[in-house]
């Protein structure tokens, strides 16, 4: 928007600044530089002194900006995958990794054991974006089984090809981990819809799970997870890039 309106004061006054030319024949010139040819530019005896005062503002202003016409056109793009959850009704969202808005530390992984479909979710929160079993919190699900839309029981112990959640805190002074009861039915995934991905085998999911998990080493300590939504319309395995790419 800031772009848009210099541009149009530009053209307003052009007639005043030399080396407009310049960013008539190249839309990808940094506008910095068009502040640089206003400030040393100016055709000061063609206007007033309240022109050239507003003139030379407007230069010093754009090169500080910085800003230029192919950014103002860039957009970002929107993800094509999402993961959002509460634990004990406070909102928990994965880190997101440095300043990209589109790397945000979650994955899945989808693959098959012997023509079984599996999906393993896997996000971390971390204070400098570990995403590794150092990371301040590490939440897991693994489902096994989905040919399709529908209900899935989480109730299997923490292991490979099984359905489990596992939430685990590694903060300074406090590691616990929590799994999903495997004597009780608490947790559950529900899968809303199967997402085909044009050029790979694999099929995307969009779904929910809500379920209630314990601690290995204290059964009267749990923690409830609910509102997890999660939508992966890419399946990027290690590749914590949420966009196209």
């Amino acid at each position: 928007m800031i772009c848009k309106t210099l541009s149009l004061f530009l053209q307003k006054y052009s007639r005043y600044i030399k080396g407009l030319d310049v960013i008539k024949r190249d839309n990808y010139l940094p506008i910095k530089n068009i502040g640089l040819i206003i400030i040393y530019y100016l055709k000061f005896d063609d206007m007033s002194k309240y022109l050239k005062i507003n003139l030379l503002g407007l230069g010093m202003l754009i090169f500080i900006l910085g800003c230029t016409k192919k950014e103002e056109l860039k957009q970002d793009p929107n993800p094509l995958n999402s993961f959002s959850m509460t634990i004990n009704d406070q909102l928990w969202q994965p880190s997101i990794i440095g300043t990209d808005s589109c790397s945000v530390a979650y994955c899945c992984e989808s693959s098959a054991v012997d023509q079984i479909p599996f999906y393993k979710i896997t996000a971390y929160k971390d204070p400098i974006y570990r995403t590794d079993g150092d990371s301040e919190n590490i939440f897991f699900l693994q489902v096994m089984g989905v040919y399709g839309k529908g209900v899935y029981p989480i109730s299997d112990s923490f292991g490979d090809f099984r359905s489990y959640a596992r939430f685990v805190i590694n903060e300074p002074g406090n590691h616990k981990i929590y799994d999903n009861s495997t004597t009780k039915e608490t947790s559950v995934v529900r899968i809303d819809e199967m997402i085909p991905l044009e050029g790979f085998s694999f099929i995307g999911i969009r779904g929910t799970f809500t379920g209630v998990l314990f601690n290995v080493d204290n059964a009267n300590d749990s923690i409830v997870i609910d509102n997890l939504k999660f939508t992966f319309k890419k399946i990027n395995r290690r590749n914590y890039y949420q966009c196209p790419e």
